[in-house]
């Protein structure tokens, strides 16, 4: 069985696998995929999960993944279209929706990729999970009034449950000592505003976190290794790599949106770091094998 149904954004989809394997394939874009019911393994890469009632995986373009169900095995599964990975950004940066839901799924993606593809959610957030999944399949089969919002938001909801999950796991690797401490914080401040230099100046950090902006870059550095400059580059650089591989903007536009003073800027940094140009990298990537 297969019911589906979509937005400009994304697809939804309700599937079922009776036995044994699916094909190994990728997508080209994101996939979160939420198990109704039902047990048996999902293979993704060179990893394997169990799975069961209440799991959650989020699967990049580059996971090649299949299910080998034990039983019978019902999935919701949620395809992030090209459309919102070519999302523009107007050249007066006015703010929009659109704009902004894009900004906050784009850092969720850019953090969730360091879980392999499962999300362990405890207890908890397993219950709260299904109630959101069941909701989120109710209004797309009613379609009633003001549904297409619902669902945005409820999409909107699971992607930020996800996200915190990726940003423990992120953090634990980027700082060095225990969670408690204020660089924690600063990091997820800095990922949620790469796109304003205003709140990334030194002086909207030291007022944020309640520190001199005199000692601000020192505190940052002595609990991740890196000054704050160095962060907001390395992350800005990253994001540059998500667009080039997963939409078709320029890199006049990409420079644009994260504050490059130009693609020549640009260029020159990511080829600092990567070891080639912006260009070259996208044509690498879809270069034939």
């Amino acid at each position: 069985m297969k019911q589906s149904t979509s937005t400009a954004d994304f697809n939804l989809s309700v599937k079922e696998y009776f036995a044994n394997s699916s094909p190994l394939h990728r997508h080209n874009y994101f996939e979160l995929i939420y198990v109704l019911n039902g047990k048996g393994i999902h293979i993704i890469n060179d990893n394997q999960f169990a799975y069961a009632r209440n799991d959650l995986f989020l699967l990049t373009p580059d996971d090649a993944h299949t299910f080998q169900a034990h039983e019978q095995s019902t999935f919701c599964i949620i395809d992030f279209t090209a459309a919102l990975f070519n999302r523009k950004i107007s050249q007066n940066k006015a703010v929009t929706e659109s704009n902004n839901l894009f900004k906050q799924m784009e850092y969720v993606f850019q953090n969730t990729t360091r879980l392999e593809g499962y999300i362990p959610l405890d207890e908890t957030d397993k219950a709260f999970t299904e109630t959101l999944v069941k909701r989120l399949v109710s209004e797309w089969n009613k379609k009633l009034l003001f549904s297409d919002i619902v669902v945005k938001n409820l999409v909107f909801l699971l992607l930020n449950i996800i996200a915190r999950y990726a940003a423990n796991t992120t953090l634990h690797r980027a700082v060095k000592v225990i969670p408690e401490n204020k660089a924690y914080e600063m990091i997820t401040y800095l990922q949620h505003h790469i796109y304003d230099n205003e709140l990334l100046a030194m002086g909207s950090l030291a007022l944020q976190f309640n520190l001199s902006k005199g000692y601000v870059g020192a505190y940052f550095k002595a609990h991740t290794g890196k000054s704050i400059k160095q962060f907001i580059l390395d992350y800005k650089l990253e994001l540059v790599k998500t667009r080039l591989l997963y939409s078709d903007l320029t890199i006049a536009q990409i420079a644009f949106e994260l504050n490059f003073t130009d693609d020549s800027h640009l260029n020159k940094a990511f080829k600092k770091k990567y070891g080639m140009t912006a260009k070259k990298y996208k044509e690498l990537k879809y270069a034939p094998d």
